[in-house]
């Protein structure tokens, strides 16, 4: 028996390719889309595009980051990284 309601939901990664194409259609990088696709919940990036979309900025790509950049405080970065870490061994 499946208990999970699944009428009219999309699979994650079916909304995670649509933002990806999303940012690609404002003018982002193809790096830096798959940069933030990564590392911000899906949903957050979904309200920031169709935050986006209703203001109609010029530059969208610009907007876009802007609201990135100071929801960044509140939500921060999904993957967390140790910054100290070495990539590869250090020979004395």
């Amino acid at each position: 028996m499946n208990f999970k309601n699944e009428t009219n939901k999309e699979s994650y990664h079916a909304r995670r390719k649509k933002v990806y194409y999303t940012l690609r259609g404002f003018g982002i990088s193809i790096g830096l889309a798959k940069r933030t696709v990564y590392r911000y919940p899906t949903n957050l990036l979904e309200k920031l595009i169709n935050e986006t979309k209703k203001r109609q900025p010029g530059n969208p790509a610009d907007y876009f980051l802007n609201g990135l950049k100071r929801s960044r405080v509140k939500y921060g970065d999904r993957r967390k990284r140790n910054r100290k870490r070495k990539f590869w061994p250090v020979e004395r």
